[in-house]
């Protein structure tokens, strides 16, 4: 249930402003972390599951050289609640088994919760909506006009458009027509859940989103017409038939809507060569090489500090810069790991390698691994891929 809570704790800040879903996200993480080890789900078994616990335990030793870097406490302890507390998902996804379903339609419940108030407050664009994104510092003017710029949502259009993403991933998951444990309403499930993730993606009119989504599309459509057969060919054509149709439908009646959408999707390489000189900068001006930064020195947090180089959008540099060749070299084996044994068993885990992968890409540009609400669902992935091994750690 924890999607379903921490959507509902960031809906009431419309009419609570006061409330703060951080706080709430950081509770329910440490009460399911609680909870795995009542329950005995933290056992570390597996050298992936050893690389989860080192690379656990990198990010709180990385509070030494931070400090003597020069930045204060509340920086590491900020970046630790954001971006490493959501690793216990990974014990979560590790221990899911059969219940790796459930957890995923609560996921999907959450996104249709966001995906559906997100468009409807995006075409109405009520006034007080409109006062709240200013209020949050989403948009700079409260009205309509800006607004509709890209949609937001409670949530924000990045942490909107990775989530929507990976949302269409998760509806996937329920079109394998060959799980025993399918319900007769799974297919009208995942079809309902990718329309709206898919929908919501567009709207919130981020580049990567919009590329990941579209890749996503393709690389979902080859699994379960092609690759792995898990629903007649007759359909794909149906429904190619159909995406067409509404293609030129909106085409005819708003052709500048499509014409914005593609501005936007082939301006991608700009916001590369945008970056690229922050991200030299930074590179350059790391604290040691070898051990990096230090966790939040390179993140939001740590803007207006003197002497800071800051990574404003790029996840995985910001990664590389505040843990340096042996933190990064730690994540990246890890991630690796969970690769391989997710690609040994396609049909079981091609959700979760397309969730990874949406991960991977959209933290080219944007700090998304370090958002508190996108980084459970990416862990939760890389468990579900390292329950399957082929030896013990030593």
């Amino acid at each position: 249930m924890y999607y379903i809570l921490v959507v509902l704790a960031y809906t009431s800040t419309l009419m609570f402003f006061g409330m703060r879903p951080g706080v709430v996200a950081t509770a329910l993480m440490l009460f399911i972390l609680a909870v795995l080890a009542a329950g005995h789900d933290l056992k570390v078994k597996t050298l992936p599951d050893v690389m989860a616990v080192v690379f656990f335990v990198y990010e709180i030793l990385s509070v030494i050289w931070l400090l003597a870097g020069g930045f204060p406490l509340s920086v590491f302890t900020g970046e630790f609640i954001s971006s490493v507390l959501p690793m216990v998902f990974y014990f979560v996804g590790k221990s899911a088994g059969r219940a790796t379903g459930r957890w995923y339609r609560i996921y999907i419940a959450a996104m249709l919760i966001l995906g559906i108030l997100g468009i409807a407050l995006y075409a109405l664009a009520p006034q007080f909506y409109n006062d709240w994104l200013v209020a949050l510092k989403y948009t700079s003017k409260a009205d309509a006009a800006t607004t509709r710029v890209r949609m937001n949502s409670v949530v924000g259009s990045t942490i909107l458009s990775f989530n929507m993403v990976a949302g269409m991933m998760v509806s996937a998951w329920f079109m394998n027509t060959k799980r025993t444990d399918r319900s007769k309403h799974d297919m009208a499930f995942a079809v309902t859940g990718m329309t709206v993730c898919f929908l919501s993606a567009v709207l919130a009119n981020q580049r990567s989103g919009l590329v990941a989504a579209a890749l996503v599309i393709v690389y979902v459509n080859c699994l379960v017409f092609f690759v792995l057969d898990m629903i007649p060919r007759k359909y794909f054509w149906i429904e190619l038939g159909t995406v067409a149709v509404l293609f030129i439908a909106l085409c005819a009646v708003r052709f500048d809507y499509v014409l914005k959408f593609w501005y936007r999707i082939i301006s991608l390489p700009t916001a590369v060569s945008e970056r690229s000189e922050q991200w030299v900068a930074a590179v350059n001006n790391m604290y040691t090489t070898w051990l990096g930064n230090g966790l939040g020195a390179n993140g939001h947090r740590a803007i207006g500090i003197e002497d800071a180089h800051v990574i404003a959008d790029g996840g995985l540099v910001k990664l590389y810069c505040e843990n340096g060749v042996i933190g990064f070299s730690i994540w990246i084996y890890l991630i690796l790991l969970a690769v391989r044994n997710g690609a040994k068993r396609l049909s079981d885990h091609y959700t979760e390698l397309g969730i990874v992968a949406v991960g991977i890409l959209q933290s080219i540009g944007s700090n998304m691994l370090a958002f508190q609400f996108c980084a459970p669902v990416f862990w939760f992935a890389v468990g579900r891929m390292c329950t399957d091994h082929d030896g013990e750690a030593e």
